[in-house]
């Protein structure tokens, strides 16, 4: 006789990036569609946005951290400033990180979590987890991060930065951050040891994840010999309906084909890299869309070339089902949203994964990659005319788009999380049953040598 399902408290470890946020909803939306509860434990300023979604939310990080903001010295010599201002900003990482670590745990026991769901830049997971005894989840909402970001060199060109100070500062913090070494590590590894914990390196031998989870899916990866057992490609945490409703003004579409614009929400973005697609647009037979996704006034571009329509915040889904082509920055975000409708792409990584995406699109001929230190006008212009011209680029999409479809991402992470979950529950009641017949039998054989 099948057994029912057992209902579970859920608590998510996001990031508050929008494409991290989105895909962390979108999950936790299809799990409490099948009778989870789900509750975030983040920083406040994603609040609103998660109850909006129909999610439970308990904010973090509301405690002051120690050092303030750090102000300019103006009398400082400006490479002087930078590396002060790079160990300021790890120090204040490090102690954020402490804090962070405090109210989670507190958090966590408080609301009663049976397991959680952690983001694999979210560095504290596995170390609540263990401290609270909490089986967990490591997702990945692009290419996780031992695949490797770096396929392409930071000096090719195809990341940003306009010193070479910012390359040295760009490659110790993804060092820092991404593969958790340094002052990051070090702050991790000292709440470890004053609760009793081994070093943060071992934790996947001493406490595993149940399951690694990542939506980037398997045929759009580079070619792999082996992979863990606990490791899954889904595919897109694809739900248009979880989405927040945008205002556009869908009246200034003209009905020409259209050139759809973005690169993220990130700090990362340059403006100057809009000002160049829209001058290569131009004189295209098309509409060019841009969306600022928020870092900017649309003001500052009332000026572009060819007059573009350009918005703060744009209903991207919808109008990646109008676009004939797409420019990109190679954020995981957009990139699976736009092979969800079959669009080919130029993609402009700026930085963090987008060139490890990007490389992945041009090997599997869906767009041209562009690198952005030595971007133009004209390279972007011959790169949008080679994508529309030739159908190749075309068909390379249509084609991912019906693989992507066929995987129905969101139901098969919810599968491999509640199977886990049902598997590592039954573990422990195996194991409950076997220290109690231990415990048994000791009570037996004592008794009959006391006889």
């Amino acid at each position: 006789m099948a057994t029912e399902r057992r209902s579970w408290h859920l608590g998510v470890m996001s990031f508050t990036g929008t494409g991290h946020l989105n895909s962390f909803i979108q999950l936790s939306q299809q799990l409490k569609d099948r009778g989870h509860r789900v509750t975030f434990f983040e920083k406040p300023k994603i609040g609103d946005r998660v109850r909006q979604a129909g999610l439970d939310f308990y904010p973090i990080g509301t405690a002051k951290s120690p050092l303030k903001e750090k102000s300019a010295n103006t009398n400082t010599p400006a490479l002087l400033s930078r590396i002060s201002t790079l160990g300021f900003n790890l120090k204040r990482i490090s102690q954020d990180l402490e804090l962070y670590l405090q109210e989670t745990t507190t958090a966590l026991r408080q609301r009663r979590v049976d397991a959680l769901l952690v983001n694999e830049i979210a560095l504290t997971g596995p170390t609540v987890a263990q401290i609270v005894g909490l089986p967990y989840f490591i997702i990945s909402t692009s290419v996780p991060h031992n695949f490797g970001w770096n396929h392409i060199s930071c000096l090719s060109g195809y990341r940003y930065s306009d010193s070479w100070f910012s390359l040295i500062e760009a490659a110790f913090l993804e060092n820092s951050a991404l593969k958790m070494r340094g002052p990051i590590r070090r702050a991790i590894d000292a709440h470890r040891r004053r609760v009793g914990l081994g070093p943060a390196r071992q934790i996947r031998k001493s406490f595993p994840e149940l399951a690694h989870i990542t939506q980037l899916p398997a045929c759009l990866d580079l070619p792999r010999s082996s992979l863990p057992a606990n490791f899954h490609y889904t595919g897109p945490f694809s739900n248009s309906a979880a989405r927040p409703h945008i205002d556009f003004p869908w009246s200034r579409l003209d009905g020409r084909p259209i050139i759809y614009t973005s690169l993220g929400t990130t700090r990362n973005v340059q403006v100057f890299v809009f000002r160049l697609v829209a001058e290569a647009c131009k004189d295209l037979h098309l509409q060019l869309v841009i969306s600022l996704g928020g870092r900017f006034d649309p003001e500052m571009f009332s000026d572009l070339p060819g007059n573009p329509l350009v918005t703060k915040l744009a209903p991207q889904v919808e109008l990646l089902k109008l676009a004939t082509i797409v420019i990109t920055h190679g954020g995981p975000n957009t990139v699976f949203e736009t092979l969800m409708e079959g669009k080919p792409m130029v993609a402009i990584p700026l930085a963090h994964d987008q060139p490890a995406v990007a490389v992945r699109l041009a090997r599997l001929g869906i767009a041209e990659v562009l690198p952005v230190m030595r971007l133009s006008s004209s390279k972007i212009h011959r790169a949008v005319t080679k994508v529309l011209n030739d159908p190749t680029y075309r068909n390379a999409a249509v084609k991912m788009q019906a693989q992507l479809h066929s995987l129905r991402g969101l139901q098969r992470a919810a599968d491999v999380i509640e199977e886990a979950l049902a598997e590592h529950a039954a573990t422990l009641q195996r194991a409950s049953i076997a220290d109690h017949n231990r415990e048994t039998d000791g009570f037996a054989n004592v008794s009959l040598t006391t006889r």
